[in-house]
């Protein structure tokens, strides 16, 4: 046995103090004092470090020895390869139950030397699986690089035994306790056993859970279920065993002491035939005996480690239920690999059905997007910078063999493979978008689930979503795009701009309507969000009907009329007592009898009623800050309409009752266009009043 030290391959010393660093930055050197020092390390504390800082989840110590034991196998497979042996057989094996209180962790890769021993487990930080794959031209399909995840084993064990043997070479037997001595030994225990490696973790009294079957299945199926060989586990199970079949032929019955009692009953003879019923056996229980079975419990190859061809619909949709805890089948999928200065390879799904939450908290911070490095899971949900908000309906998996983990490979590392993946990952979703906007059955079944994504997507900044919307409009019952209005719901060609109205009911969509002009109709909260990003589409104007604008039906109103307005106009405004109001003006839009008196619009980038009412209706939406946001209010008179006359006529002279009418209208005006009226109580009160007026 020989007992040794470990040694690293980077040696850390304690911190200078203040005073001293000062000294040594700006004192002259003097090359005749200068000696040369390593670091030191404390070993066990270096250790502890490694295993309880570089990992959140003790769960992933079987990730790491199962990814070693892979990266042992495809060393070994090559190098049978190279010596035309091609029908071996590699494998994994985890069994919890051989020896009482340790899980064994087995493969029939490579195997190591006595050398091997020492540079790779012996020296922190070597990753020999690194070396090997530098040594190669080709890219490798190897997993380990950093020489540390071997000591994620001390997570969950307070010794650890590596038995292990190379090609050719004798058994070896590694023994540490996590302290900074460990033991090499030659042992038979591998005799009969050409190569391999076979890792014994006498586990920690609180991890005795890693001995349970169920435990180290969802283990492996949750981080290394797409591992190139077969991982299999050995556990306990009840079969039932045959049991002897008892003699069917009937016995004669043996004679006893006991007297005959006869009696006086007679046997009454019928037609019908005698059934005799026959006794039910008793049924004997099955007999059920334990026994240990070995069985595999990770998948094939990967889906998207194959081409399209070989995989089947049912290979995709088993794949989205595994990865999406949604029992309905996708919409669509998309299969894709790329190759170039980095690789990717993955699938991604359109769910069938908004996800609950889709728009939520959680949906925003995370992305339902697993990331692998080959093969290995890395990450179970990707960060929400990886994709924009409104592509969150996405979900998949993306494999690369080029990502740039941390230590603990739980985490990217911000680099330029990074950055291809955000771009490479958007640019497939949309690809994805686009095949389904393609596909004249699927895209209405993607907008019925999924329209609010594209209009976020919208309000984010990404116009070309413009051409995916479907609205309702004032001509017909059918959802039409801006495409289909431009070329067919135009009142002619002189109409350049495209007009829309928000939230139900909206009064001056009714106007446009009867002029001839066709009305877009948006309904839904957010796009009264969505619609203030965006104000053309193509070379056509976006028009909301409830803002402030120039109506193409409009009447001129010359400057006599104005004068002549001008002092009525400040009266109403004075009277309404609203603030809000930036102007009161003749109506270019109300223009004869047979139209509203008066109406209210909106500032050309103020609020309208309805997005005023939305934003009430929120969190702190009556915070008296955002009422500068709101916008101001423009009030329009229809010069032609009897009640506007008659109010002109009688505001100096019945002033009491000309100011209860023109509250009444203009609070009408405000409800009309959808804006929310504060004093409810007070308007009721002002319209009994009217009617009383009226009628008396």
């Amino acid at each position: 046995m020989v007992i040794c030290f470990f040694d690293t391959q980077k040696k850390f010393g304690q911190r200078h103090q203040s005073q001293k660093l000062m000294r040594f930055f700006f004192s002259p050197s003097n090359p005749s004092t200068m000696t040369q020092k390593e670091f030191e390390a404390n070993i066990d504390e270096l250790i502890s470090l490694i295993v309880h800082s570089f990992y959140s989840n003790r769960d992933v110590f079987l990730r790491e020895l199962i990814s070693n034991a892979s990266d042992a196998n495809d060393k070994q497979r090559l190098a049978d390869l190279k010596n035309g042996i091609v029908n071996r057989e590699y494998r994994i094996r985890v069994d919890p139950l051989t020896l009482d209180g340790c899980l064994v962790i087995e493969d029939t890769g490579v195997g190591m030397s006595y050398e091997d021993l020492v540079a790779s487990l012996s020296t922190i930080a070597s990753s020999g699986t690194k070396k090997f794959a530098q040594s190669l031209a080709e890219k490798s399909d190897l997993i380990g690089q950093f020489g540390v995840g071997f000591y994620a084993a001390f997570l969950v064990a307070d010794r650890v035994q590596v038995y292990t043997r190379k090609a050719g070479d004798r058994g070896w037997l590694w023994t540490s306790d996590a302290s900074k001595y460990y033991t090499i030994e030659e042992t038979p225990a591998l005799d009969g056993i050409d190569h391999g490696t076979r890792i014994v973790l006498h586990l920690k009294e609180d991890a005795r859970e890693y001995l349970e079957e169920k435990t180290l299945r969802r283990i492996i199926s949750h981080h290394s279920s797409f591992i190139g060989y077969p991982i299999e586990l050995f556990f306990e199970k009840e079969v039932e065993q045959p049991t002897s079949t008892a003699e069917t032929d009937e016995q004669p019955s043996a004679e006893t002491d006991e007297p005959t009692v006869e009696t006086d009953e007679q046997t009454v003879e019928t037609d019908e035939p005698t059934v005799e019923e026959e006794e039910e056996e008793p049924t004997e229980a099955p007999v059920k005996e334990k026994t240990r079975v070995w069985e595999t419990v990770n998948g094939s190859k990967p889906v998207w480690a194959r081409s399209p061809e070989e995989n089947t619909r049912e290979d995709y949709e088993a794949l989205y239920k595994t990865i999406s805890n949604d029992w309905e089948k996708p919409l669509y999928w998309k299969h894709f690999r790329t190759e170039g200065a980095f690789e990717f390879r993955g699938v991604l799904f359109v769910p069938s059905k908004t996800p609950y939450d889709a728009l939520g908290d959680r949906s925003r911070d995370k992305r339902n997007i697993k990331l692998y490095s080959k093969k290995v899971l890395v990450l179970q949900e990707l960060d929400k910078d990886m994709l924009p908000d409104w592509m969150n309906f996405a979900v998949g998996v993306i494999d690369s063999p080029d990502l740039p983990l941390n230590v603990s490979r739980e985490m990217l590392q911000q680099t330029r493979v990074v950055k291809a993946l955000k771009t490479q990952l958007k640019k497939q979703v949309m690809n994805t978008v686009e095949e389904i906007y393609a596909d004249p059955e699927l895209f209405p079944k993607f907008y019925e689930a999924f329209h609010r994504h594209i209009k976020l997507g919208i309000h984010e900044g990404d116009e070309s979503l413009l051409a995916y919307l479907r609205m309702g409009n004032s001509r017909d019952d059918k959802t039409i795009s801006f495409d289909e209005y431009v070329e067919n719901y135009r009142l002619n060609d002189e109409q350049k701009a495209v007009y829309y109205a928000t939230g139900e009911d909206n009064v001056f969509a009714g106007l446009y309507q009867e002029k001839g002009y066709t009305v877009l109709y948006f309904t839904e909260p957010i796009d009264e969000f969505m619609l203030q990003r965006v104000h053309k589409y193509k070379e056509h104007d976006l028009v909301n009907v409830s803002k402030d604008h120039a109506v193409p039906w409009a009447r001129e109103t010359t400057d006599e009329e104005k004068e002549a307005f001008k002092e009525f106009g400040e009266w109403f405004k004075e009277t309404t007592g609203d603030a809000s109001i930036e102007a009161i003006r003749i109506s270019d839009r109300l223009v004869s009898e047979n139209d509203d008196p008066i109406c209210v619009v909106s500032s050309k980038w103020g609020w309208t009623g309805n997005m005023e009412k939305i934003m009430a209706a929120q969190p702190l939406g009556d915070n008296k800050s955002m009422s500068f946001m709101k916008g101001r209010k423009i009030v329009e008179l229809n010069r032609e309409h009897p009640v506007i006359r008659s109010l002109r006529e009688s505001y100096k002279t019945a002033e009491n009752r000309s100011k209860t009418d023109a509250g009444i209208l203009y609070r009408c005006a405000l409800l009309t266009a959808g804006f929310p009226v504060e004093d409810l109580t007070g308007f009721a009160r002002d319209v009994v009043r009217g009617l009383a007026t009226t009628t008396a």
